[in-house]
């Protein structure tokens, strides 16, 4: 249901995701105390959801990012 949700609600996540993606970065900046596994990960995913949204498929996006977010322990 959630991700059918978020998938018709995509124009509304459109400008979210760079936004989101920032955070990450600038966790990743800030040298997060995670395993070299983990960071590999996290950087992983950002960069799946900054190819989701690229290709406006901000929902999804928008579920990755998050993953990577929970990882660095962020909101």
């Amino acid at each position: 249901f959630l991700v059918g949700l978020l998938l018709q609600s995509s124009p509304a996540f459109a400008h979210s995701c760079p936004l989101e993606l920032y955070k990450i970065d600038r966790a990743i900046a800030l040298k997060p105390p995670l395993s070299a596994e983990a960071l590999k990960k996290v950087i992983a995913l950002r960069d799946e959801g900054e190819k989701l949204h690229r290709q406006e498929k901000h929902g999804e996006a928008m579920l990755v990012v998050g993953s990577a977010k929970r990882i660095l322990g962020i909101d």
